[in-house]
């Protein structure tokens, strides 16, 4: 269950900008409200302790987001069974607070939970994890 519980933490930190050296660039794919699928880049970090609140860029349009909370949910599909979530807020909920946000999803990632690593279910069973963004949208 430990490896698994990566898959959240890597799906954050691709939304997370980060001021470490290992830090790199990345694209993702995410579904944010009216403004339908976009290519987003964001900054990835190899460390999980060192995340960092930043912003993902869009090109086209010329658009900044802005992270203000992040949920996750990972379910065996086999069984229906919920097998953790997780909820993460800018400032313990009050980041930003007073800007309208959007939500923001990334396709739900699937495997088995022998694949994914996932103890204590059946290494058969289907896994997903879905994950969301709550974004402030600005122009850039």
């Amino acid at each position: 269950m430990r490896r698994f519980l990566a898959l959240p933490l890597v799906a954050l930190v691709a939304l997370l900008a980060a001021e470490a050296s290992n830090a790199g660039r990345e694209q993702q794919m995410l579904t944010c409200g009216t403004y339908g699928t976009l290519t987003v880049t964001v900054t990835t970090t190899k460390n999980d302790h060192s995340v960092a609140w930043g912003t993902g860029k869009v090109s086209s349009p010329r658009l900044l987001g802005i992270p203000v909370s992040f949920s996750g949910t990972t379910t065996d599909l086999t069984t229906g069974a919920v097998l953790g979530s997780f909820f993460q807020a800018k400032g313990h909920g009050h980041g930003m607070h007073r800007r309208a946000t959007v939500t923001c999803t990334s396709p739900p990632e699937t495997g088995t939970a022998a694949d994914l690593g996932i103890t204590g279910v059946n290494p058969t069973d289907t896994i997903e994890f879905d994950f969301s963004a709550q974004v402030v949208i600005k122009q850039h």
